[in-house]
């Protein structure tokens, strides 16, 4: 009898366990507003953003449908002729996060969401 496996965790990502998660980590998201002409609440590759105000910035939730999607998600973002304004992207699975900067831009802020990345690994 043989048994084949794969040890890497190809389990996507929910949208709703994401969320679960950045809450149960103190990070409140409330609904931001929807700005048609904003370039990071444009679909990208078909997958539309959810997105949300964190403290003094907007972060938006991009759940793509593998890894592989994703990184080719991310690949075309950047691609696009425009000047972003300032901005961290986060990458977990099929998940990409951009965190748009607010005025009052930290890098605390960049440590919650990567520590709270790391939580979600280990689920």
């Amino acid at each position: 009898m043989v048994i084949l496996g794969c040890t890497s965790s190809n389990k996507a990502l929910t949208l709703e366990h994401v969320l679960e998660v950045f809450q149960n980590e103190g990070l409140q998201l409330t609904e931001a507003d929807e700005i048609a002409d904003n370039i990071f609440q444009q679909g990208i590759n078909e997958v539309t953003p959810s997105f949300y105000q964190l403290t003094d910035g907007v972060i938006h939730f991009y759940i793509f449908k593998s890894e592989k999607e994703r990184i080719k998600g991310r690949e075309d973002f950047y691609n696009r002729p425009v000047d972003f304004v300032k901005h961290k992207a986060f990458v977990i699975d099929n998940v990409l996060i951009l965190y748009v900067y607010g005025k009052n831009q930290s890098n605390e802020m960049d440590e919650k969401i990567k520590v709270t990345i790391a939580k979600l690994k280990k689920n």
